[in-house]
């Protein structure tokens, strides 16, 4: 009996050391942006933007496009960890009717695996520097605000803590964004003109709102080649998962505005994109149901299988305890006398 005493008095304290080793180790390891997370998120609305092509041949008749029916698809996928930091791809394409490409830009990111906060840029990686949040949210969210990185502007922003809402059965908090200033993204100045005839100008201010439109007087006055800047409004909504983090779902607006420099200051011309988007029915229901799988792992990580390991821990213990004590009932005073008596001389 004291040989089994001992067996399970050694289980309950390997018991114990799993436990703590699968909530100390195991869920912290686990509990982060696995290096081989990879997904697409799609998006469904429309876009009015300029036709590059009738630009390009002075066609400023049909240079530009209104409210055509579009879908972006936004990729985020890491490329390779290092400790706390992910270097992770951050792809989005906009497509016009047929699947055309109308618009991309991408971008990589150094981000913390937990918090998704801007890490040190890892040498060779081609991390573009940053600051604060840029694509996602932590797996742990709170309701508070956040600061958040924007693309256009290329500049810090405020993510505003909104509310909590329910998406898909699952409780989410809403974030709301907001950045307006110059257009700062390299990639997207580049691909606009830097000057335009007075005549292309007029044209295309008539694509902006009446009472945006300049006036006539204002048109009349512009050089005969108009230097052009740009200006870029960003507005977001992200509902993102109370237990998870996980983007459940969001919406995206964004204008920029073509403006030159007048007598009394920036003069808005006419605008260059204005799309609108929100998560795709699909995509939502799929980021709700990953969701739900990530929180049960989790669950059974940080707390399910732990506890249920201190629990097998203790009745372990307890019938060591019951067999050490049957085992010391059992034992006969003269056994108990003969271990005592000292042994003869020889």
């Amino acid at each position: 009996m004291r040989k089994s005493s001992w067996i399970l008095t050694g289980t309950a304290v390997v018991l114990v050391a799993t436990s703590a080793v699968t909530r100390f180790g195991a869920y912290p390891a686990l509990h982060q942006i696995p290096s081989d997370a990879d997904s697409t998120f799609h998006y469904k609305g429309t876009a009015s933007l300029l036709n590059a092509p009738a630009l390009a041949a002075g066609d400023s008749a049909h240079a530009y496009l209104r409210d055509l029916p579009v879908t972006l698809d936004w990729r985020i996928a890491v490329r390779d960890t290092s400790g706390r930091t992910a270097v992770v791809l951050d792809d989005a394409v906009l497509r016009g009717p047929g699947g055309k490409t109308l618009n991309s830009a991408q971008h990589i990111w150094a981000v913390d695996r937990r918090t998704l906060s801007d890490r040190p840029a890892p040498a060779g990686s081609g991390a573009e520097q940053h600051s604060g949040l840029v694509f996602s949210w932590p797996l742990d969210p709170e309701k508070r605000d956040y600061p958040f990185w924007d693309t256009g502007v290329r500049r810090t922003v405020t993510a505003r803590y909104a509310g909590s809402d329910q998406v898909d059965g699952r409780q989410a908090y809403r974030y709301a964004i907001k950045a307006t200033g110059a257009l700062a993204d390299p990639t997207t100045v580049k691909a606009l003109p830097k000057v335009l005839p007075r005549s292309a100008v007029a044209a295309l201010s008539q694509a902006l709102p009446a009472a945006q439109r300049p006036g006539k007087a204002a048109l009349a006055a512009l050089p005969e080649a108009v230097p052009l800047t740009y200006t870029s409004t960003t507005e977001r909504t992200g509902w993102v998962d109370a237990s998870t983090g996980l983007a459940l779902n969001g919406s995206l607006h964004q204008t920029v505005l073509a403006q030159t420099q007048g007598a009394s200051g920036p003069v808005t011309l006419f605008p260059v994109t204005d799309v609108s988007v929100k998560g795709a029915a699909a995509s939502v229901h799929q980021q709700t149901h990953d969701a739900s799988v990530a929180q049960r792992a989790w669950w059974w990580l940080s707390t399910g299988v732990p506890l249920g390991l201190l629990v097998l821990a203790i009745l372990a213990a307890a019938l060591a305890f019951r067999f050490a004590r049957r085992a010391a009932g059992d034992r006969s005073p003269s056994e108990d006398e003969r271990e005592e008596a000292p042994t003869p001389a020889a």
